[in-house]
C-alpha cells in the first residue's frame, strides 16, 4: 500500500484524490494547505489527516509519496524538499517556472535512484493520444511536413480573482502558455521531439486590467529538417473547446484532441477511456491512468502505460514556454536544444 499526502487542496487535488480512491494499492493519508478551512474540509471529505505546514507533513513517516498541487512557483521548491525527506513525488505541471529550477529538480532526483518522480501530463494517457503515439512510432503516415497547435479557452476576471497567485509572473510564472497551453506543447515534444528553435509574441488583451501576464500568444517553432510548428493560444474565447493539434504528414492529415483522433477526415476507433467524475471535460480523462501508472511503478506492478509518465521529458514543454517568453523580450529566435 502506497500512502500519499497531497499538498494544495484546490480544484485539481480533488481529481487526484478521486484517482487514489479507485486504486487498490494506494491510500490518501494526509493533505496540506495554508488555508485551514479549505484544507480541513478537504481532509474531512476524503478521510485523511490535515496539516497546515508542508514540512510537518513530510516528517510523517507513514507517508510514502506526495502529490504537489500548489501554485506554480512552489512546485520546484516543494519537490526538492520532498526528495530531501525521502518521498516519491507526483507533481502537477509545470515542474517549475524556470528551466534552471527544473534542471535542479532533475539533478536532485538523479542523485536518489530509489525515489520515483513524475509530472502530471495526464493527456498522454487519453486513448486518442496513446493511439497516435503508437502510429507515429510505426511511421504510419510518412514524412512529417508541419504541425499546428490551437488552444482557445475562456478565462475571465473571476477566474483570476479567485486565486491571487494566478495572473502574476512571480507566482504563476506566466499566463495562458505556462498554465494551459503547456499541455498542447507537450504533444509536440512527446509525439515528435523538442524543436530546435522558437520565436513568438505574447500579449495581454481582454484581461489587461486584471492580470500582468499574457492572455494570448502566438509562436513558430522549427523541428529538424525545417518542419514548422505553428502555435496559437488564447484565453479570450467564449467557451472551452478541446485544444487541437493538427499534423500534416506526407500521407495523411491527422487531427488530435483529448477524445478524438481524426485521420484524413475519418474518426479513428479508440479504446474506451476512463472518465473522471471530478475532472472537467477539457482536462481530458487521463488522470486515473496517470496516477495508476505511477503507483504501479512504486509497488512493482507491470503497467502498459508506464512509458507515458513524464519525467526528464517534462522539461521539454517548459523549454518551449520559456523560449517564447524569452523571444518576446528579445525579439529574436531562441535555441531550445542548446
Amino acid at each position: 500500500m502506497i500512502r500519499f499526502g497531497i499538498v494544495g487542496c484546490g480544484n485539481i487535488s480533488g481529481t487526484h484524490a478521486e484517482a487514489l480512491q479507485k486504486i487498490q494499492e494506494a491510500q490518501l493519508t494526509a493533505c496540506c494547505d495554508i488555508d485551514e478551512v479549505k484544507g480541513r474540509r478537504f481532509g474531512e471529505k476524503h478521510g485523511c489527516s490535515f496539516y497546515g505546514n508542508y514540512l510537518d507533513m513530510l516528517k510523517n513517516g507513514e507517508i510514502d509519496a506526495v502529490i504537489i498541487a500548489t501554485p506554480h512557483y512552489l512546485h520546484g521548491q516543494m519537490t526538492l524538499q520532498a526528495f530531501e525527506a525521502g518521498k516519491h513525488v507526483l507533481c502537477e505541471k509545470p515542474m517549475a517556472i524556470t528551466v534552471q529550477e527544473a534542471e535542479q529538480v532533475l539533478a536532485k532526483w538523479e542523485e536518489q535512484p530509489d525515489l520515483h518522480y513524475a509530472v502530471c501530463y495526464q493527456n498522454r494517457f487519453n486513448p486518442s493520444y496513446a493511439q497516435l503515439k503508437t502510429m507515429i512510432s510505426q511511421q504510419a503516415f510518412g514524412q512529417l511536413k508541419g504541425i499546428k497547435c490551437e488552444l482557445t479557452w475562456h478565462r475571465d476576471k473571476g477566474y483570476y480573482e479567485a486565486a491571487s497567485w494566478k495572473g502574476t509572473w512571480k507566482k504563476e510564472g506566466g499566463g495562458t502558455l505556462i498554465n494551459q497551453a503547456i499541455h498542447t506543447l507537450d504533444v509536440v515534444t512527446w509525439m515528435i521531439e523538442l524543436p530546435e528553435k522558437i520565436k513568438g509574441k505574447i500579449m495581454t488583451t481582454l484581461l489587461e486590467e486584471t492580470i500582468e501576464v499574457e492572455d494570448a500568444a502566438m509562436a513558430t517553432a522549427v523541428l529538424p529538417d525545417d518542419v514548422p510548428v505553428v502555435i496559437h493560444d488564447s484565453n479570450n474565447y467564449s467557451s472551452d473547446p478541446a485544444p487541437s493539434v493538427t499534423f500534416d504528414f506526407e500521407e495523411a492529415r491527422v487531427v488530435l484532441t483529448a477524445d478524438k483522433l481524426v485521420v484524413n477526415d475519418v474518426a479513428a476507433p479508440l479504446e474506451e477511456g476512463m472518465v473522471s467524475e471530478v475532472a472537467k471535460a477539457y482536462w481530458g480523462a487521463g488522470h486515473l491512468h496517470f496516477v495508476r501508472a505511477f503507483v504501479n511503478q512504486l509497488v512493482g506492478l507491470p503497467d502498459p502505460h508506464a512509458e507515458y509518465l513524464a519525467v526528464e521529458d517534462a522539461l521539454d514543454s517548459l523549454k518551449m514556454v520559456c523560449g517564447i517568453y524569452e523571444s518576446d523580450r528579445s525579439g529574436q529566435w531562441v535555441q531550445l536544444n542548446k
